[in-house]
């Protein structure tokens, strides 16, 4: 079975968005784009493994 990860971000405008990958790595480094992220969320099966705030 493969695992998704679900990745919600608030972007520096204020805008809500969410992206589903199939690697821990892509959702990490979309996760951490620090140039337009300013806090964000990576699940996995439904439980926060990242918490990202700038």
């Amino acid at each position: 079975m493969e695992r998704q990860y679900l990745v919600q971000v608030e972007t520096i405008i204020g805008e809500m968005t969410e992206e589903t990958f199939r690697t821990h790595r892509e959702a990490l480094c979309y996760a951490t784009n620090y140039q337009r992220v300013k806090k964000s969320k990576v699940f996995r099966s439904g439980e926060v493994v990242h918490h990202v705030t700038y």
